[in-house]
Formats: structure tokens, sequence, C-alpha cells
């Protein structure tokens, strides 16, 4: 088995479990709350912690070229380097805390948020993703403590900081910490002065729609809100197990110039996460209204289908966004990102007083829909990625709409989609089995 399959194969099992009680927490959280507190209560509290995780990006500020930088200085043995940006990426989060006077509780989470993201690009930079599912399986456990108590945020102060702790005790067992210098601090700063803007535009769109549908309508649409959300964005965590998987792979190929590699692998994933996902949200669309209502408490509307397509969008675009990020073409993918996050704050702030939760989610669509229209584009031009790759997207997200006159049409839609692509469908499952039969 070559070493780039091996990477990969134990990447993606360990993002599956981390990257699964991470996703989870959010939905059992916002379920326990739900039931505990009320609806209300649950937009009230969702959106301050929606508020930390953006706060968060800017005092992560380095996590991203983190992950990038240690997995190329790692291919060229240079561990002296490693351990210089391990120490600039992990102090930077720490400057968070001066806002613990202001808001105590948004400050200590957006902290921890950051250096919980900071540890997880940095160790699977290292290609060591294991250690990173071990440290949130320990998280984990005091998420699920923190319940015990009356305190709304606790569960989550609990699991973040018990990343940071386990995080750390591994980094200074492993003596990952150097001495800072200037040669290694300039193409951090370059690199993530553009990854930055396109982190903040991503996390503003997951975020946003918690607390601006409190502030523009009210905590209980904002409870709503919430409920769609953190189940449709359990669909988000594949990508981002093939995301902690091959991004440092992109970093390493391009390290290498090995530019085909690149342009192969995105092409590929985009089709089986595009099948994999158009599968979970046509049974979603069936059933899962109605078992999701019976676990909060309170009945879902509609909305929820354009919940589960905005994610299904999101997801299309994801493989050769994050490949455009991983080489040269970073400037482009935080311009498409952006333009995105400017198309759906806008729609929010003309939608959201007047159609409430419909509002927030209809705004999350378009804004997705820009930034896959963008990437679809410039992926195309600049790696050569094939348009023909989103094919199976496109066709599904057409079928899904029929959700919106009968389920009886959904289904036979389901089925249809499933009878025009099966021969696809094989040949995608059989392109991931021999990947050293493709020169991966």
């Amino acid at each position: 088995m070559s070493y780039e399959r091996k990477v990969m194969l134990r990447h993606s099992i360990a993002s599956i479990v981390a990257l699964a009680l991470f996703g989870l927490s959010r939905l059992i959280y916002s379920i326990v709350i739900s039931r505990r507190f009320g609806v209300e209560v649950l937009g009230k509290v969702n959106s301050l912690i929606s508020q930390a995780f953006l706060l968060a990006v800017p005092l992560s500020f380095f996590a991203v070229a983190l992950g990038k930088y240690a997995s190329e200085f790692l291919g060229r043995g240079e561990m002296e380097k490693i351990k210089s940006i391990s120490t600039l990426g992990f102090s930077f989060p720490l400057a968070g805390l001066v806002l613990v006077p202001f808001n105590f509780y948004l400050a200590i989470l957006a902290v921890l948020r950051a250096l919980q993201l900071t540890f997880r690009s940095f160790i699977y930079g290292l290609h060591k993703g294991e250690v990173y599912a071990y440290t949130m399986i320990g998280a984990f456990v005091l998420f699920i403590g923190g319940f015990l108590s009356e305190n709304y945020y606790l569960p989550y102060i609990g699991l973040l900081s018990g990343v940071a702790i386990f995080g750390f005790l591994y980094l200074f067992r492993e003596r990952l910490f150097g001495k800072p210098s200037l040669e290694t601090l300039k193409p951090l700063l370059r690199y993530s002065s553009f990854a930055f803007l396109g982190t903040v535009s991503g996390v503003f769109l997951i975020q946003a729609p918690y607390f601006l549908t409190e502030k523009l309508a009210s905590p209980e649409a904002a409870g709503i809100v919430s409920a769609s959300l953190s189940a449709a964005f359990l669909l988000t965590y594949l990508p981002q197990v093939f995301q902690s998987a091959i991004m440092p792979l992109y970093s390493y190929k391009y390290g290498k110039n090995e530019m085909e590699y690149v342009k192969r692998l995105a092409e590929d994933s985009t089709k089986l996460l595009s099948f994999i996902v158009a599968l979970a949200v046509f049974i979603l669309m069936l059933v899962g209204r109605e078992i999701l209502s019976l676990l909060f408490g309170f009945n879902l509307g509609r909305e929820f289908y354009l919940t589960l397509m905005a994610v299904e969008t999101y997801i299309a675009y994801n493989p050769s966004i994050v490949a455009l990020n991983s080489t040269k073409y970073v400037k482009e993918g935080t311009i498409i990102s952006l333009l995105g996050a400017v198309v759906s704050l806008a729609a929010w702030i003309f939608s959201i007083s007047s159609f409430g939760e419909y509002g927030a989610v209809f705004g999350l669509f378009l804004g997705y829909l820009t930034i896959l229209t963008g990437t679809l584009v410039v992926a195309n031009k600049k790696l050569g990625v094939s348009l023909t790759s989103y094919t199976q997207f496109a066709v599904a997200l057409l079928l899904q709409f029929t959700v919106f006159l009968s389920k009886t049409l959904l289904l036979l839609a389901f089925v249809a989609y499933v009878g025009i692509f099966r021969k696809e469908i094989k040949r995608v499952f059989e392109l991931f089995k021999p990947f050293r039969d493709r020169g991966f």
C-alpha cells in the first residue's frame, strides 16, 4: 500500500470518529436544551455559541496555513520549521482572553474553539489524524458530563477544553514547540491573509443563520433554524472527513508538482460525495422531518427541505474549492467564498425579518449556490476539473425539488435518480477501491 493511500485511509478513519462526535455534539446539545428549556432558550444559546464560533476564526488566524505548511515541511523533513510554526500558531488564539471581562462565555468558547481548530489543522498536517480522534473521544466524555449541570454552556466548554488540554499534552510530549523565526512567519502570514478571509466566509455562512435569525426575527424562529441546521449540517462532516484526509495530500502533491493527481482527486471526490449525499438527502426528505420533530418536541416546517438542499450544494463544491485553496489558487478560492457570503448576507437582511426561518435557509442556499457556480468555473479553468463531475449533483437537486409538490413524486424521483446513474454509481465506487492501480 502506497504512503498516500495509508495517509488517506488513516485520516479518513480518524476523521469519521472525530467529526462524527463533534457533529453529533451540536445535534445532541440542541435536542437536550430544547427538551429541558424550550425552543426560545435553544435559539438564544445557539445564537451565542455561533457568535463565539465565528469569533474563533480570527483567533485561529494561522490554523489553515499551519496544516498546509506542516505537511509541506514534513515532506521536506524540516522538523525545526514545523516546531517554529507550531509556537506561532498556538499562541495567537490566547489573545481572545482579553474579551473575558466583556462577555465571559463568548470569550471562553471562542478561545477554546480557536485552539481546537488550530490543533486539528496542525495534527492533520503532520499526518497524525488518529491523534485528533483520540483527543476528541476524551473530550466527548467531558461534553456528556456537562449536562449534569444546569449551566447551558458547560457541555461545550467541556468538549472544547478537553481538546485543548489533551492536545497540548500531546504537543508537549512530542516536543513540537520551538523557537519562532521570521523565516517561517512570512509564509504563514502571506498564506493566512487570504485563507483567513475564505475561512471567515465559510464559517459565517454556517454560523450566521443562528444569530441573525434571533436578531432579525425572534428567538423562537432561531430555535427552529437551530433544529434544522443542527441536523442538516451533520451531512457536512462527510466532506470534512475527505477534507481532513486529502487536504494534506493536495499540499503534499502540490509540493511535488503533481497537479494531475490534484485534478483527479478533486473529480473523483466530487462524484463520490455527490452520490452519497444525494442518497442521504432523498431519505431525509422522505422521513427526516417527522423524526426530528419528535426528537425536538416541536414541529419542523418545509424549510427543513431547503436546508438539506443548501447543505448538499455546499458538499458538491467542497472538493474543488479545497483543491484551489491547497495549491496556488487560494486567492481565487477566497474571492469566491467572499462573494457567496455577501450574497447570503444581502438575502438574509431582506428576507429573515419577513419570512423568518424560511428566509434564513433561503439565504444560505443562495450563498452556497453562488460559491458552487464560481468554484465550478475557476476549478475547471485553473485545475482542469471536469464540469461533468457535477452532473450527479445537478440532476439530484432538480429531482429533489419535487418534495415541495408531494412525497409520492419525491419517491418516484428517488427511484429515477438511482436508475439514471446506476452505471455511474458502480463506476464511482470502483474508482475508490484500487488507488494504487490509478497511480495514487
